[in-house]
């Protein structure tokens, strides 16, 4: 091998301009940097060549001589060899000693000599190899392997590889010096996808495409550039986004050119005749295409590709969806009479495993309507029980009415499906005239009793859940299953919840809990801890309902996917407790395209939930049309569903926001609109919401009379509102009650305005309520000024300047152009106090190029040249003050 060939394969690409500095695994640097051998393993397109290059750029920061190799198939022990120290002389720019005289393992005879003049150099050295699956195996055996197991203290070894190689790592591991990153890893986070998107497409493509986007490429970080690359010449983008396919244009190149031709012979046409099976395994694969050797084909696929993934069992794989959807064009190719058998043989492997949804549904794609229709009325059941509720409902409005005319049980499963829907009052009808019915069994009596709960729940009717529990025993019936004591103990931790008792709720869910989520557990289990999650923060404990309902939605997101039901609703509450600690990205990402099923099949505490968050989002984006538009929607919902609760709190939202304007007039309005609604929650099915009712009612007026300068007023309609807070347990109203009660009592010279402030931005920092004062009236914010200059409290210090970073982050003025994004406007305001690029990255716990970005952003939104010139046509344009 020349010496022009040897440099070349030890010079590293270039790293693309628009490569993401990703945060996160610039953090696993920080963990394993320092550990002797890293292997990166994972299929084409996962970006391994891409983070050695910027792992690279990180240790020749730190001082470290950091070599490259670009291994290939014609690398054998020998030449192997010679390439490595031809890489480490042309890293060190000094001559390394080959000379090998301790070792008798074929091929590495030059190895010794080598690590021996690295270690007396004592220099830190990093040799990354990539592309190591090339390497023939013996080059991997002897030469790779001795090398990791002798390097000296001050060598590091990272190998980038598509596949696991044959290394004996169990020594080193148990040692503390092994480190390993895989595809999961290296799978781009919906935030991290965002970015992308943002950064490439800017405000062409909104929230909800973007994370459609992240769901279609399930992180794939080349999968999502070949997205972007097929979409972003398109007049419109989001059309485009939506009509995404990976069977025309660059995506179906990619498969072709990148992944098709390389494949043995037989592997594509296996793929597009499993490329109806969702999800894959071994046994359906063997019966629906025949193919004896279908374990070996997966077993490849999944090594050696990103099409194929392979879930928490080896047996259970998926088709990446991009994958899918190019592989169902080659599926469609196929002459109809060998779709319809595969079609047919898989419907009947479905049946035989009982799993009536997915032999249904192969059923219907045949054309076999009747078994199509017998399996989905097999299936409704478990459909219902895991929060499939969209396909439930597809299968009954499928199904003739006679059907379930003459089947009472199938007709008590229709109930529970049809009672979270626009048929609820049908399922409600229908469980009634079973529940007083003397002829019926007392195992459908208690389903008939979930069906009625639920219905209630859904409608916002509780009034009526008390007569139902008198009736439900709490042991369960003879022949029910442990689900209806389960539902039982969610339905008195509603009612708890929306007394107040929130405790009590707890300790209902508590016992709930005991029973597991697996099987027909797995929706009641989940609106058990959306509940747990709804307790703290009524509780106004944003920081626990986040620690409560993370785990849980991470948990619900992997096994059942992001925008089923169940992760819709966890995410719901989760988006608010993230916005009360003022992580607006975060909770955007966590509702993005998650809205639409939760208009679905959400109850009207996660719609309350959802909305509102998007409603805070958009304000503390400067964005108040938007906000105003999102509570104008809220109002259209809740009267199309009949929920007048949720038109309270979209009114009473509109009064707070107009308060931060003076709009006296507009306030007014909205409270004639919130007073009308009295005579609706003086009466069933709404008197359960009386309490809550009057605390909207007093909270706004007292927001109206600040506006008005009436002080007397305020202080009485807060007196009403804290004495209602403080019955009902409401934390988060209490806080806003004592920070306005402090406002009052500083326009009175009271002494005790500022210890009032005090103790409100205490408890609110001591619960994760970190946006307290960010839609407050101005004088709260002069109060906040008087209480960070006052000596009277040094211990909440700290405290007021957490709060005072929100309020300068957030104050309506600071980017009423809507012409920055909130994180831009925030990098706005520490510019202007002339923070350096570090200072800023401190500050806001980001990288020094995240900040480099966003600057490079400001500087071309602001037609500005320097740092100065931005923050002065800043100032020009009233995005500061």
């Amino acid at each position: 091998m020349t010496e022009f060939q040897l440099t070349l394969k030890a010079m590293p690409p270039r790293l693309s301009r628009g490569a993401l500095d990703r945060e996160r695994l610039q953090r696993e640097w920080d963990r394993v940097h320092d550990r002797c051998a890293i292997v990166v393993a994972a299929p084409a397109g996962f970006g391994k060549t891409t983070l050695l290059l910027q792992w690279r750029r990180l240790w020749m920061g730190s001082g470290a001589l950091v070599a490259w190799l670009d291994a290939d198939a014609e690398d054998e022990p020998e030449r192997f060899t010679v390439a490595l120290s031809h890489s480490l002389r042309m890293a060190s720019g000094r001559a390394i000693d080959p000379t090998a005289q301790c070792t008798a393992v074929p091929g590495v005879e030059a190895l010794t000599g080598l690590l021996s003049d690295i270690a007396m150099r004592g220099t830190p050295t990093v040799l990354m190899i990539d592309d190591a699956e090339a390497l023939p195996e013996a080059s991997v055996r002897s030469v790779l392997q001795y090398l990791l197991m002798n390097a000296p203290a001050n060598l590091h070894v990272v190998v980038g590889t598509r596949v696991k190689l044959p290394l004996q790592v169990g020594e080193l591991n148990a040692k503390g010096h092994y480190a390993a990153l895989n595809a999961e890893d290296l799978r781009l986070r919906l935030e991290e996808s965002m970015e992308v998107l943002e950064r490439r497409l800017g405000n062409r493509l909104g929230a909800d495409d973007r994370a459609r986007l992240h769901e279609i490429t399930e992180g794939w970080p080349i999968g999502l550039q070949l997205a972007i690359s097929a979409i972003e010449q398109a007049p419109d983008v989001a059309a485009a986004a939506r009509d995404l396919s990976a069977r025309h244009g660059t995506v179906q190149d990619y498969f072709v050119e990148t992944l098709l031709t390389r494949m043995p012979p037989g592997m594509v046409e296996f793929l597009a005749r499993v490329a109806i099976l969702d999800p894959l395994s071994v046994a359906l694969c063997e019966a629906v295409t025949g193919e004896a050797s279908a374990r070996e084909m997966l077993e490849w696929l999944a090594r050696e590709t990103p099409m194929v993934m392979v879930g928490e069992h080896d047996d259970c794989m998926r088709l990446h969806p991009m994958a899918r959807d190019f592989l169902l064009g080659r599926f469609e190719q196929l002459p109809r009479e060998e779709r319809d058998a595969l079609h047919a043989r898989a419907a009947r492997w479905f049946a035989d495993a009982e799993r009536w949804h997915e032999a249904a549904n192969h059923a219907l794609a045949m054309g076999d309507l009747a078994h199509a229709q017998a399996w989905a009325a097999k299936s409704l059941w478990a459909l219902s029980t895991s929060g499939q509720l969209t396909e439930a409902r597809e299968w009954l409005e499928r199904m003739p009415a006679a059907m379930l005319e003459g089947d009472a049980q199938l007709r008590l499963v229709a109930g529970s499906v049809l009672a979270f829907s626009d048929r609820n009052a049908e399922a409600q009808h229908f469980a009634d005239t079973v529940i007083d019915d003397p002829s019926t069994q007392p195992h459908d009596r208690v389903v008939a009793l979930r069906i009625a709960a639920g219905s209630a729940s859904y409608a916002d009717a509780l009034d009526k859940i008390p007569p139902l529990l008198a009736r439900w025993p709490r042991a369960a019936a003879p022949g029910a299953g442990i689900l209806y004591s389960v539902a039982r103990c969610n339905v008195e931790a509603s009612l708890a919840l929306q007394s107040g008792e929130t405790a009590q709720a707890r300790a209902s869910l508590a016992e709930a809990a005991k029973h597991g989520d697996a099987g027909a557990l797995r929706l009641a289990a989940a609106l058990g801890r959306m509940l747990v999650g709804l307790t703290h923060l009524w509780d106004g404990d944003a920081a626990q309902a986040e620690a409560t309902l993370r785990p849980a939605l991470l948990r619900v997101e992997r096994e059942e996917g992001r925008r089923s039901l169940a992760a819709c609703l966890l995410a719901a509450v989760l988006a608010e407790a993230l916005l009360r600690g003022d992580e607006v990205e975060a909770a955007q990402a966590m509702l993005a395209n998650r809205v639409d099923v939760l208009e679905r099949g959400g109850f009207p505490e996660t719609l309350l939930c959802a909305y509102r968050s998007l409603a805070w989002i958009a304000l503390s984006q400067g964005d108040e049309r938007r906000a105003l538009a999102v509570l104008d929607d809220l109002c259209m919902l809740a009267q199309r569903r009949g929920l007048p609760r949720l038109r309270l709190q979209s009114l009473a939202e509109q009064v707070r926001i107009h308060a931060l304007h003076g709009r006296t007039e507009t306030i007014s309005h909205l409270l004639e609109s919130m007073d009308a609604l009295a005579p609706l929650f003086n009466a069933a099915p709404l008197q359960w919401y009386e309490p809550q009712y009057r605390l909207a009612i007093a909270l706004a007026k007292s927001q109206a009379a600040l506006v008005r300068h009436d002080i007397d007023d305020a202080s009485v309609q807060l007196g009403i509102a804290d004495t209602l807070a403080r019955q009902l347990r409401r934390g988060h109203d209490m806080l806003t009650t004592k920070l306005l009660r402090a406002v009052v009592a500083r326009q009175h010279d009271a002494d005790h305005a500022v210890p009032l402030m005090a103790e409100a931005l205490s408890l609110a920092h001591l619960m994760g309520n970190r946006r307290l004062l960010a839609d407050a009236p101005a004088k709260a914010a002069d109060l906040l000024d008087e209480l960070r200059a006052s000596n009277a409290n040094r211990a909440l210090r700290p405290v007021s300047h957490v709060f005072s970073r929100a309020r300068v982050a957030d104050r309506p003025g600071t980017s009423r152009t809507g012409l920055l994004t909130s994180k831009e406007a925030e990098i706005m305001h520490l510019l202007q106090k002339g923070m350096s690029n570090k200072q800023i990255a401190r500050t806001l716990d980001v990288s020094g190029e995240t900040v480099k970005w966003h600057l490079k952003n400001l500087f071309l939104k602001l037609s500005a040249g320097t740092r100065k010139h931005a923050v002065d046509r800043a100032r020009m344009l009233g995005i500061v003050q």
